[in-house]
């Protein structure tokens, strides 16, 4: 039987970036890594592939706004820009789904893995050059932000849509 909790019970918290089979080796270098968890009494409803759509595919709009500045804002500096394959699959098992891109300036792994008893989202960032590292230099401090925020609301989205 599953248990699912309900959506005003998830806490997403950061946790060690885990040394899952697909994230491991996935870039050459890894320049920055982080992660984030939330927590299931019981198996987390649905599977990797189901968590990595929800989480990227329908973010909250004030994401969606932030990545619409980032678009205008990296074209206008002649960076690579990311569209909509930047969160497309790359590798998966039946308890991960690994997802990125490498553009000029950067590459980076996202990372959504099925433990027992919680769905851990992972990044990793491969920094390639001086315009990779000014991007990363402010991506990175309100990345934490928009991750925990995609991560709480997929959540309540696949707690709501399974069954108790």
């Amino acid at each position: 039987m599953e248990v699912v909790m309900r959506p005003e019970t998830h806490r997403v918290h950061a946790v060690a970036t885990p040394k899952s089979p697909l994230l491991t080796g996935a870039l050459p270098r890894v320049d920055w890594s982080d992660a984030y968890a939330v927590p299931f009494p019981g198996r987390p409803p649905g599977d990797p592939q189901d968590w990595a759509a929800a989480i990227f595919h329908s973010p909250p709009s004030w994401v969606v706004a932030l990545l619409g500045v980032r678009e205008v804002l990296v074209r206008a500096v002649g960076m690579q820009r990311g569209g909509s394959h930047a969160f497309d699959p790359v590798a998966r098992s039946s308890d991960e789904v690994l997802l990125g891109i490498d553009q000029d300036h950067l590459g980076f792994r996202a990372s959504v893995l099925f433990e027992p008893t919680r769905v851990v989202l992972s990044t990793i960032v491969q920094v390639h050059n001086r315009r990779g590292r000014a991007y990363w230099a402010l991506v990175r401090w309100v990345h934490p932000v928009v991750v925990r925020s995609m991560l709480a609301r997929a959540a309540r989205t696949m707690a709501e849509s399974s069954p108790v």
